[in-house]
C-alpha cells in the first residue's frame, strides 16, 4: 500500500511540474514578446521621459493645435517674410506680440512662428510643443563678434548649445546640467545637412553659446572693470571649446525645452551685419544684403529641410 502511496504522489509530483514548466515557459515566451514589442514601439524602460506635462488648458500663448513641423524666429519682419511662403495661411495673434502662421508649403502643413527675444521665447517653444509640435528648427541670427565677412553666405547649422542658467534655475533642472551643452535633434541635424549638400549650399556645424545679455559677453570692454574682468572670464572659459562658436539668446533655451518634452529641435543662423555704427542691420545697405541672403539662400533651403524630417 505504501508502495501505492508514493507512486501515486510521484504521479501527483509529475503533474504538478509538468504545470509549473507550462507556466514558466508562458511566462518566458510572454516576456521576449513584451521586451520585443517595447523595442519596437520605443518605449522600453530605458527610454527618455518627458519632464513636462501641461496641457493647451494650461496655455497662455498657444490655445489652438499646431501642425508636427515648424520654423521659429525672433525676427519679427523676418518671420513674417517667411510666412508669406506659405499657402492657404492663417495667423494666430496674442497681445504679448509672439504669432503663428499656419499654412501649406508643397501639400504639407506646417508653422512659422515669431518668438521673443531671449529666454522668454521658452514661453512660446514650450507651448508651440505642448499644442503639438514635434519638429522645430529655429531660423535666426548670429550674435557672435565681428564675424568675417565671408559668414554673410555660410549657413551655420547649430548642433549643440550650452551656457544656460537662468532658464535652467527658472525650469527646476537639475544644478549639474547648468550651463553644459544640450544636443540638436540628430535627426533634423541630417535633414538640414542633407538639404544643404543637394542645393550647394556652404554649411559649417557650430556649438552656439548662451547670451542672457546681449551686451555683456559682445563687449565685456563697456561694462565696469570688475565686471569686465568677470565676463572675460567667461569668454576665456567658453572659448576653450575648439568647435566654431556661435551666440546667440534663444537656441540653449529651445533645445532645453525640447530636450523636456524628449522632442525634436534644432537652428540655423544667419550672420547679418551687427557691427554698425549708425546703421541697423535691417537698414540700407545692411538691409538689401541680408534679405537677398534670406531669399537666395535661407528661406526655401530651411523650407525643404522640414520637408525631409
Amino acid at each position: 500500500m505504501a508502495a501505492k502511496r508514493d507512486r501515486r504522489n510521484n504521479k501527483d509530483t509529475l503533474k504538478i511540474r509538468s504545470i509549473d514548466t507550462i507556466f514558466t515557459k508562458n511566462d518566458f515566451i510572454m516576456n521576449i514578446f513584451f521586451l520585443i514589442f517595447s523595442l519596437l514601439c520605443g518605449f522600453s524602460s530605458q527610454s527618455y521621459s518627458r519632464e513636462i506635462n501641461l496641457t493647451m488648458e494650461d496655455c497662455l500663448f498657444v490655445k489652438y493645435p499646431v501642425p508636427e513641423k515648424g520654423i521659429v524666429c525672433s525676427n519679427y519682419e523676418r518671420a513674417l517674410r517667411l510666412s508669406k511662403k506659405l499657402n492657404n495661411s492663417e495667423m494666430h495673434k496674442c497681445a504679448w506680440g509672439p504669432f503663428v502662421v499656419i499654412g501649406d508649403y508643397q501639400g504639407k502643413k506646417i508653422f512659422v512662428a515669431c518668438a521673443s527675444v531671449g529666454t522668454g521665447s521658452g514661453l512660446l517653444f514650450t507651448e508651440l510643443f505642448v499644442a503639438g509640435a514635434k519638429y522645430m528648427i529655429r531660423y535666426g541670427t548670429d550674435d557672435v563678434k565681428k564675424p568675417p565677412a565671408s559668414d554673410a553666405f555660410l549657413v551655420k547649422i547649430v548642433d549643440e548649445a550650452d551656457n544656460l542658467y537662468g532658464f535652467n534655475l527658472q525650469s527646476g533642472v537639475d544644478p549639474k546640467e547648468w550651463g553644459k551643452s544640450v544636443p540638436a535633434s540628430q535627426e533634423i541635424i541630417k535633414a538640414l545637412i542633407s538639404a544643404a549638400e543637394e542645393k550647394g549650399i556652404g554649411y559649417e556645424l557650430r556649438i552656439c553659446h548662451h547670451l542672457e545679455n546681449y551686451h555683456g559677453l559682445r563687449s565685456p570692454d563697456k561694462f565696469s572693470t570688475a565686471r569686465s574682468t568677470r565676463l572675460k572670464a567667461q569668454l576665456s572659459d567658453l572659448n576653450e571649446n575648439s568647435k566654431p562658436a556661435s551666440y546667440d539668446m534663444e537656441t540653449a533655451v529651445l533645445f532645453r525645452v525640447a530636450k523636456d518634452f524628449d522632442l525634436h529641435a534644432a537652428t540655423i543662423l544667419q550672420t547679418v551685419n551687427k557691427e554698425g555704427t549708425r546703421l541697423s542691420s535691417y537698414e540700407g545697405e545692411n538691409y538689401r544684403q541680408a534679405i537677398e541672403v534670406e531669399e537666395n539662400i535661407f528661406f526655401n533651403f530651411v523650407l525643404d529641410s522640414l520637408l525631409q524630417i
